[in-house]
């Protein structure tokens, strides 16, 4: 018979960071070639992409219930991929807000917040990469910080464009969505930005 083959956690992870930044392109597709008859398709698109990165975590956390010895702490595993899996998360809730609210046209600066996240999931997906070696790893801390650098860049978009909202619109009821928008928009930053604070967490913990 055969050795019982390791689930391997850093793939898990590295296949939940490929499908935040899959989802990120979706959305930047959707947004930059918006209109409301093609949102809802966009939106199913971006809902299965979710329901993979789902999959992922609960296969992961399966495998963890039955694992002996796992290669860093229990708790640190799953609250990682927790993490992870927020990103995911809130692009799609971006992508439903927009068609919850039956958004007829989107504003100029929204390929500037899906533009940024893709390279904010990118930038995950390559420190998730590395992930797996980071007790020898000689630029995994470079890449945590490129993650928070990226998510910086991305609490400025956020805020020209709330002053930019505030600024041009005089409807409160749009205000109010597109209020809505940016805002969960910010928290798919802070999702990248956490998960890379944490991965630090880890490294520090198991060093």
């Amino acid at each position: 018979m055969g050795k019982k083959k390791h689930y391997n956690y850093f793939k898990g992870y590295s296949d939940c960071t490929n499908c935040a930044t899959w989802a990120a392109k979706a959305l930047d597709k959707a947004v930059t070639e918006y209109s409301p008859e093609t949102a809802q398709a966009s939106m199913n698109e971006i809902h299965g992409i979710e329901h993979e990165s789902d999959n992922v975590k609960h296969n992961m956390i399966e495998n963890l219930a039955a694992e002996f010895l796992p290669p860093i702490e229990r708790q640190d595993i799953s609250s990682l991929m927790n993490e992870l899996d927020n990103v995911v998360d809130g692009i799609d809730e971006v992508m439903m807000m927009m068609c919850m609210y039956r958004v007829e046209k989107v504003r100029d600066d929204m390929p500037d917040f899906t533009k940024m996240l893709i390279r904010c999931c990118e930038g995950l997906a390559e420190l998730v990469e590395e992930f797996e070696n980071f007790k020898k790893s000689k630029s995994i801390k470079e890449k945590i910080i490129r993650v928070n650098s990226l998510e910086s860049e991305g609490d400025t978009i956020y805020f020209n464009a709330i002053s930019s909202l505030f600024e041009t619109c005089k409807d409160p009821v749009e205000i109010m969505i597109w209020k809505e928008i940016y805002g969960r928009l910010e928290e798919c930053f802070d999702s990248c930005e956490h998960a890379a604070d944490m991965i630090e967490d880890i490294i520090l913990s198991n060093s």
